[in-house]
């Protein structure tokens, strides 16, 4: 297998780095367009500059700060995935045969393994304790420490993708056109709808709000728009879209990458379709996109050209700004208050074999 030094030196995006910009000030007189400085009061940590966490009422200082180098947090392995930040750590996937779900301290350090030998995960989710995931046809929960993993599923076969609220861990079984959930406590799996344009061969994408499970699939295994039902179980949602695997919700919005034509254009609408309106848009290009798509409360995060242009764009509309380009191929990607967390593969021209390595980089321009 080929191994390279990832290339650390990324090129930071400065287009438009005054955009959003805010002014410190003190607590009594800050309004929403002003935001805290380091050691300054906050009441959250979206009140703090910069990406700065709320730790007891005083803004700390962020992990990431604006203009600098991106930091390599694993480097030349092989098979990346799943990437989830939580707590001090980033979790993350090495898929096929002998992998495992793996973690390393956000600000660097040894990786270690939650569990070994998973057999083929590529979607994490999380709560305070526990990590929850697909281990081949079984739905899994692990202690986040690694000190032990209880089986939830079995024999789901075909299962990729994998939500979870307060109280249940969904997933969809292509193979038997079933969206599922059990408790994250374990018992019986229940079947919430029967969906008949889910087929074996299919990968859908599939992600939870507060009341509903949206689904959709692209590529040679598509479905119509997506796809939606109430987390209690009840009629099948067809919902006016486009097929993707590129869609996050917020409390108010479906948010999307439409790829079946040309341009591509990223799409924000009504949970229910209506109001649709293109937030921005380009010419359509093969293998363009990372297989991820990000929000925050303010702002939705892509990557395309040849995935290696990370941009941000309001969820209102606006302007488009490009944060950093990449020298390798960005496969997944994940955020929190400071930082963005991705893996970049390196793709050999002479062999077509692949490395992977897992890196930090700021979501804040300068200036902001």
């Amino acid at each position: 297998m080929a191994n390279r030094k990832v290339m650390a030196a990324l090129v930071v995006g400065l287009v438009g780095a005054g955009c959003g910009a805010r002014t410190e000030l003190s607590e009594s007189t800050r309004s929403e367009d002003v935001c805290a400085a380091e050691g300054q009061a906050c009441r959250t940590s979206a009140a703090c500059c910069g990406g700065g966490s709320c730790n007891a009422g005083v803004c700390e200082a962020p992990l990431c700060t604006a203009g600098e180098a991106p930091v390599v947090l694993v480097s030349g392995a092989e098979r990346l995935s799943g990437v989830l930040a939580d707590g001090d750590h980033v979790y993350f996937t090495q898929y096929g045969a002998g992998g495992a779900v793996l973690r390393v301290p956000k600000a660097g350090g040894a990786i270690e393994t939650v569990v070994p030998a998973s057999a083929w995960t590529e979607s994490l989710v999380a709560d305070a304790s526990s990590l929850y995931f697909m281990d081949g046809d079984r739905v899994m929960r692990a202690s986040k420490d690694g000190s032990g993993t209880s089986l939830l599923a079995d024999n789901e076969e075909g299962s990729m993708s994998i939500a979870a609220d307060a109280s249940f861990v969904y997933w969809i079984a292509p193979a038997d056109q079933a969206v599922r959930r059990v408790s994250k406590s374990g018992g019986t799996p229940d079947t919430l709808a029967k969906d008949k344009d889910l087929t074996p061969d299919m990968v859908p994408r599939m992600i939870a709000d507060e009341d509903k499970l949206y689904w959709s699939a692209s590529g040679l295994w598509s479905m119509p728009g997506f796809h939606a039902t109430p987390k209690e179980g009840g009629a099948l949602l067809v919902i006016d879209g486009a097929a993707t695997t590129h869609f996050v919700a917020d409390s108010t919005f479906l948010f999307w990458i439409a790829t079946n034509a040309s341009p591509v254009r990223l799409v924000r609408a009504r949970k229910d379709g209506s109001e649709a309106k293109t937030l921005t848009e380009w010419p359509f290009a093969s293998s363009d996109l990372a297989a991820a798509m990000a929000q925050d409360e303010n702002y939705l995060y892509w990557a395309n050209g040849q995935a290696r242009i990370m941009n941000r764009i309001p969820k209102t509309g606006g302007g488009q700004v490009q944060i950093f380009s990449s020298p390798d191929a960005i496969q997944q990607f994940t955020l929190d208050t400071s930082c963005l967390y991705y893996i970049a593969v390196w793709r050999s021209s002479s062999t077509d074999e692949t490395t992977s390595s897992l890196l930090r980089v700021p979501r804040f321009l300068p200036g902001e």
